[in-house]
């Protein structure tokens, strides 16, 4: 076992933060917490993806959060004709996943942005997109 001064050293998976936006103070860099690890994500997706009023976090420690891979940029969300569900693409072509966003509430959680969801005139079967991981709340929220 480490000591525990190491482990306080150690990145962090914090599925806690989920949603939140973060970046370093004095720094470009922006990053969705997801999956409890740090993604770093381009300005123009995130310009395109979240609300104009979504609040960025400055934190000094992010860099105790376990990296995730980057939110690519052919990212988007839509929806079916046929169904309610809001999805999130998520990876890069071809192997692009689509992540059910399970709720209004983690819409807001998140801070996506409503305009952005693409609505696709065809039945939600008929997406080729397998399924991802769920978008869902952090656990006790």
């Amino acid at each position: 076992m480490l000591p525990i001064e190491k482990q306080q050293l150690e990145p962090l998976v914090r599925n806690d933060l989920n949603g939140l936006i973060v970046t370093m103070p004095k720094s470009a860099k922006i990053y969705l917490i997801d999956l409890g690890r740090k993604r770093l994500i381009n300005r123009e997706t995130f310009l395109a993806l979240f609300e104009n009023n979504t609040r960025i976090f400055e934190d000094l420690d992010i860099h105790f959060i376990k990296d995730g891979k980057n939110i690519p940029d052919e990212s988007f969300m839509f929806r079916c004709e046929d169904s309610p569900k809001i999805f999130f693409v998520d990876g890069i072509p071809p192997n692009q996943v689509k992540r059910h966003i399970v709720s209004p509430a983690v819409m807001g959680r998140y801070g996506f942005d409503w305009r952005a969801v693409h609505l696709f005139n065809v039945p939600l079967q008929a997406i080729g997109y397998p399924d991802g991981t769920p978008i869902t709340n952090p656990p006790n929220i």
